[in-house]
């Protein structure tokens, strides 16, 4: 998967160590998709991922800390959902997401989300084998 990283020097080099286990563990590494990652001081959420329909790009804008292991986890829960886009089992629709083929709509609460729910129970796993 070729990516490009918009972040602090350090910040860009920290990711830069991640990227290439990370994107292995999620079978992403032969993607033909492009991944943009940038990392952000005013977003309001931790992380936030988006598929650019037509430019087969993955836009993944991270909240910038000086935690590494919370920029870390926030990394590996990102990718997860690249990989959940890439796969096919998370889509956008119009008015949601679908996954698995299941429809769920914009009121559903965040952490009942099974997209989020498999993110969360992955990122750590994710990126304590990426720092190893």
């Amino acid at each position: 998967m070729e990516c490009h990283i918009e972040a602090p020097r350090a910040t860009k080099a920290y990711i830069e160590a991640l990227l290439p286990s990370m994107l292995d563990q999620l079978k992403l590494t032969k993607s033909r998709k492009f991944l943009y990652i940038k990392v952000e001081k005013d977003l309001e959420a931790l992380g936030e991922t988006v598929p650019l329909q037509g430019l087969d790009t993955y836009l993944v804008v991270i909240r910038s800390t000086r935690d590494r292991m919370a920029l870390g986890t926030t990394l590996a829960h990102e990718l997860t959902h690249v990989a959940q886009f890439a796969k096919g089992t998370l889509q956008l629709t119009p008015k949601g997401k679908r996954w698995k083929g299941k429809f769920y709509g914009r009121r559903v609460a965040y952490l009942q989300q099974p997209w989020e729910i498999q993110a969360f129970q992955k990122q750590e796993l994710i990126f304590r084998r990426a720092i190893d």
